[in-house]
């Protein structure tokens, strides 16, 4: 025996059923329609108020950003300015450093200079003087008789002069 398939519901059953939902919507509409609907329309309300208010904190947060951007630059160019203000003083120091050694080198020199100049004065003394007690020995000598020392030296010292003094340099 084959069991009989219902393809179509039954016409009773499917009104009954269609009424019964039909009340339910009714009645869950009329207590709790309001109440959906005003929840949605607070929740609707409340995403928009986290997207405007997502959008202020956008819109700051990007002038947050240029704000920023601008104190990098800012810095960056005192930054530079710094930098080169350091090497213009470094340049100065170095200039004075170099100058001050140059004078000090100078004036080294010119010491060195006046000091040579002393020494060449002083050995041509000695040398004047020595010569001065040769001559005195040799004139001595040769003239054979022993003149005083004040006027021997005074002779020896006119002809020194007479000599010149260029010779001496020389």
């Amino acid at each position: 025996m084959v069991p009989e398939i219902h393809v179509l519901p039954d016409p009773f059953n499917f009104t009954l059923q269609l009424l019964a939902t039909l009340v339910l919507f009714l009645v869950l509409r009329h207590f709790l329609w309001d109440t959906v609907k005003e929840s949605l329309n607070k929740r609707q309300e409340s995403v928009q108020n986290d997207l405007d208010r997502a959008e202020k904190e956008k819109v700051e947060a990007m002038k947050l950003k240029e704000e920023y951007q601008a104190k990098i630059e800012d810095a960056k160019g005192e930054g530079k300015e710094i930098i080169e203000s350091s090497r213009k003083k470094a340049e100065d120091i170095k200039e004075d450093i170099v100058n001050n050694a140059k004078k000090e080198s100078n004036d080294m020199i010119n010491r060195a200079k006046k000091e040579i100049e002393r020494e060449q004065r002083q050995a041509r003394m000695e040398l004047k003087n020595e010569v001065v007690e040769l001559a005195m020995l040799a004139a001595s000598k040769v003239i054979d008789k022993n003149l005083d020392k004040e006027a021997h030296a005074g002779m020896i010292d006119k002809f020194i002069d007479e000599v010149g003094e260029s010779k001496w340099q020389n």
